[in-house]
């Protein structure tokens, strides 16, 4: 593929650009996550693609593109959240590590991935090595951790190398683009025990089987722009998926403590809204840096301080949904056999 023509359809600026169509979105995404494109057509790329933003199709073909090249995938045996952390704190303490720990204390599995670090920020990844929470290299450790502690984080550049080798170009450009939008939809999720043991479904060819199959878990997409919030709503819709859309705090998968947020809950597609209302006041630290978050989260996990009420609220707003998706995943692997059986 010749990356100039791929240049020239999307770089005619906010208006006059055009989407790309599915297969050659695809293919440049692949050629990006290879670092087969030379520094200049990564450079007109980013910013063009920051500029025009994504069509629904080149997000469809984008998000198919990564999910195509992970490194390795978690095991979902039981209700699973995803939470991506790429944003981090600095402004308020960054709770991402508590309300992990909130799901697993309610039998829910979480498995978050991001970066490491962020020269500006306190990432979640610090808080999880200085909390000494399970941090995750391949498959064996995460599925391990997800068992024994209930959650567990694995870093972008383990998850998938090629995806974090392309984010990194933040910091030569110096703004997000695309590729830090497609990582939050990421899914790290072995998706084909309904496909590989449903042969009726797969003659049949019934696309909601096929489309659950990879779908059994619930994604929790944090944005910061109402744009981005609408345009991955949208597409979540479209796609039938398990997800949960808001306004996070900092961008990080937690809620602002006095910000009123529409939380969009999609069960297979079906669009719910639950509200918070925010608080009048909280106890947090006045600080952000990771000495005090820690002893923040030390103090709510052994009982010294309460959980935090948006904590608590969105904890049990994802133990719903996430055992709801995986019940209905489960409904549906039955349903299919008996289908097949009869």
């Amino acid at each position: 593929m010749d990356f100039k023509s791929i240049i020239k359809e999307i770089g005619r600026g906010a208006r006059g650009a055009r989407g790309l169509a599915p297969e050659l979105a695809y293919e440049s995404f692949r050629m990006l996550l290879r670092a087969e494109v030379d520094e200049v057509q990564l450079g007109a790329w980013w910013l063009a693609m920051r500029i025009k933003a994504e069509t629904a199709e080149e997000l469809a073909a984008f998000e198919q593109a990564m999910q195509d090249t992970l490194a390795f995938r978690v095991d979902c045996t039981a209700p699973l959240v995803i939470l991506p952390c790429y944003n981090g704190a600095r402004q308020l303490p960054n709770l991402t590590p508590l309300l992990a720990w909130a799901l697993a204390k309610h039998n829910v599995r979480v498995l978050l991935h991001g970066v490491r670090s962020d020269p500006t920020r306190v990432t979640t990844f610090e808080l999880f090595n200085a909390l000494q929470f399970p941090v995750v290299r391949d498959a064996d450790q995460a599925n391990a951790a997800l068992r024994e502690r209930g959650f567990a984080f694995a870093a972008i550049d383990s998850i998938h190398p090629m995806l974090a080798q392309l984010l990194a170009n933040r910091w030569r450009i110096g703004v997000r683009s695309t590729p830090h939008t497609v990582a939050k939809l990421l899914q790290p999720t072995n998706g084909n025990a309904l496909c590989a043991n449903d042969d009726h479904a797969i003659r049949a060819n019934d696309d909601h089987a096929l489309r659950a199959n990879d779908d059994h878990a619930l994604r929790v997409v944090a944005l910061t722009h109402g744009d981005y919030i609408d345009r991955l709503g949208a597409h979540l819709q479209s796609k039938k998926a398990n997800a949960v859309v808001f306004r996070g705090c900092e961008g990080e998968p937690v809620l602002h403590p006095k910000r009123k947020v529409d939380v969009q809950i999609f069960q297979d597609g079906v669009q719910h809204i639950r509200e918070w209302h925010g608080v009048e006041a909280h106890d947090l630290p006045d600080t952000f840096d990771i000495a005090t978050t820690v002893a923040y989260t030390h103090d709510v996990m052994q009982g010294r301080r309460a959980m935090p009420e948006w904590i608590a609220w969105l904890a049990q707003e994802l133990q719903h949904a996430a055992h709801a998706t995986h019940n209905s995943y489960h409904s549906r692997k039955s349903l299919s056999r008996r289908r097949g059986s009869g």
